[in-house]
């Protein structure tokens, strides 16, 4: 789109003249101002409201391909008294939830999915949390609306499908590797009383407890002192960490924290 300067001496600057090809410095702006609010807006959990009507005729379509409220719910990830309020007439929806409802391909519904226990996939979103990823950034890499995962981090839904758990597994792999440090991610992780990735033993366990502070300031559980070089040698050596936690005599987890340690201090010098 060509842009071009705002001809009219009484021109009011705002964003939707910028939106309309306008080039005048306090257009752009005001269209920067919008932008960097509507960011921090989303960053707080606070999202924008629009019109339903686009997200109403979408349902209508389903439904009369013979899907059903529940499977528009499961496949989109918005809740069911949402969808409802939508089909009776609701003016205004979320943007990511009028997205989620819109992104549903318009045809028969899919078969019911496979259903597994939600718990781990709770844990590992709640895990991701703790460290700063944002569920944004989550559902980048899931191919999962930002709703959706949402949705499971409250845990509020005892199964999930496995279609959905295989994805937040697979990006979990990779993202509890680092830190993120959304400050707004780690401080709704910590009021809410969340744990890392290194809480868990068997984060798909629903028995499994996680390992907290404490739990390790009871007698008899403080942790032990491991030095992170020796467990770079044992790992060195071939071993896994619970060959090594075994011969030093602590938890898996203290093995896993000591060489994550050594990594840091390699890259630090």
């Amino acid at each position: 789109m060509h842009r071009i300067e705002a001809a009219h001496a009484d021109h009011t600057p705002s964003r939707a003249c910028y939106m309309q090809g306008c080039t005048s410095p306090d257009c752009e702006l005001a269209n920067y101002r919008y932008m960097c609010a509507l960011r921090l807006d989303h960053s707080r959990g606070v999202h924008r409201l629009r019109d339903a009507a686009p997200a109403f005729e979408h349902l209508q379509r389903l439904l009369a391909n013979d899907w059903t409220v529940r499977q528009i719910s499961e496949a989109s990830g918005v809740s069911m008294s949402t969808v409802r309020c939508v089909l009776n007439g609701k003016p205004l929806i979320r943007r990511d939830r009028a997205a989620a409802v819109l992104g549903i391909p318009i045809g028969p519904p899919p078969p019911d999915p496979d259903v597994v226990d939600s718990a781990g996939s709770v844990r590992r979103l709640r895990a991701l949390a703790c460290l700063g990823h944002t569920l944004d950034a989550i559902g980048a890499q899931t191919g999962v609306s930002r709703w959706r995962l949402g949705r499971i981090i409250t845990g509020t839904r005892p199964t999930i499908d496995s279609a959905t758990a295989d994805k937040i597994t697979q990006v979990y792999r990779h993202l509890s590797t680092f830190r993120s440090d959304n400050p707004h991610t780690i401080r709704r992780a910590r009021n809410e009383g969340w744990h890392g990735p290194l809480a868990w033993d068997d984060i798909d366990n629903p028995d499994c407890k996680p390992e907290t502070a404490t739990g390790r300031e009871r007698p008899g559980l403080a942790r032990p002192d491991v030095d992170p070089r020796r467990v770079v040698h044992l790992a060195g050596e071939g071993l896994s960490a619970a060959q090594i936690a075994e011969r030093l005599g602590c938890h898996k987890r203290t093995v896993v924290r000591a060489r994550r340690k050594a990594e840091e201090l390699a890259a630090a010098a």
